[in-house]
């Protein structure tokens, strides 16, 4: 990839942020556990995070914005958890907005100066672009970012969103979504109803019940459960530091190409100490369906 040729370009970053100890989903327990233990975290940079974030960044000609999405505040998850929702809080949806551009780009130089970020940037068509800023507008514009949604929630299907499934959708409308995005980017579980308790089960389950339930693992079958496929910005980070290390490496060793494959010409790049890797996608086609979907559409 030639960065010259692409200076002008119209261009798509995902930036990704990690709790500040990491979230385990081993089993329940240990979700339960490490929650805890990022909520009360110290963060060397920024705001905390406690479950990750995801935050755009969206550059079209002479408009440069970031944006993310986020809960009003913090409140309406910790009254679900005191009034016996459970497991049952990631399924639920709150009041939602999308974070200013100044909000997210100060959020963000504090943690570039740290590396605790990690970011995915695509160089995309203009007319590419130009779809994903109409996007965000009628996202805004509907109301949709005003729903803060369980980690199920799918934007695109007009049931606002999470921070990780915000991001996701940007590539997705851009037509850059592949197998291995989805394959890594993503956390599969199945929540045990006896750990779910709100509207879901018409049941109230304390968190003490998960802290000590110390051998429960996830459901296996779907009738035992409550199915969770979600965007995990934990596994987004870790996905691009890898690249990033195995780009970097390929050029230590004077590699035309890097051992593994990527879907498009690639670079491993740098915001400070934040590592990330660059996709030239100038020439992938702009998809020309509807933007948003009924939520019953495949």
């Amino acid at each position: 990839m030639t960065f010259g040729t692409l200076l002008a370009a119209s261009v798509l970053t995902l930036h990704l942020i990690p709790s500040p100890k990491g979230i385990h989903w081993t089993k329940p327990q240990a979700l339960a556990i490490s929650a805890i233990r990022n909520e009360i975290a110290r963060s060397p940079a920024g705001k905390r995070h406690p479950i990750g974030h995801v935050s755009v960044e969206l550059s079209c000609g002479d408009q440069h914005l970031y944006t993310a999405m986020t809960s009003q505040n913090d409140s309406e998850e910790r009254r679900a958890l005191l009034h016996g929702y459970g497991l049952g809080v990631l399924f639920k949806d709150y009041a939602g907005r999308l974070e200013t551009s100044k909000e997210v780009s100060a959020d963000l130089k504090a943690m570039n100066r740290v590396g605790r970020s990690s970011f995915v940037r695509f160089f995309i068509s203009d007319a590419t672009c130009a779809r994903l800023m109409t996007y965000l507008r009628e996202y805004h514009a509907n109301g949709y970012d005003r729903i803060y949604a369980g980690l199920n929630g799918r934007p695109l299907r007009r049931q606002g969103s999470g921070c990780s499934a915000f991001g996701a959708s940007f590539v997705e409308l851009a037509g850059l979504m592949t197998p291995e995005f989805e394959t890594q980017w993503m956390q599969t579980r199945i929540a045990p109803k006896r750990f779910v308790g709100g509207p879901l089960t018409h049941r109230r389950v304390s968190v003490l019940k998960i802290l000590f339930a110390f051998r429960a693992p996830w459901a296996t079958d779907p009738e035992q459960g409550f199915l969770l496929h979600f965007w995990d910005p934990e596994k987004m980070d870790h996905w691009a530091r890898q690249a990033y290390r195995d780009l970097r490496a390929a050029r230590a060793q004077g590699a035309s190409h890097p051992a593994r494959a990527f879907p498009w010409p690639a670079v491993a790049v740098s915001l400070g100490k934040s590592p990330g890797v660059a996709f030239d996608a100038t020439h992938v086609p702009t998809p020309d369906g509807p933007i948003f979907q009924d939520a019953f559409d495949d």
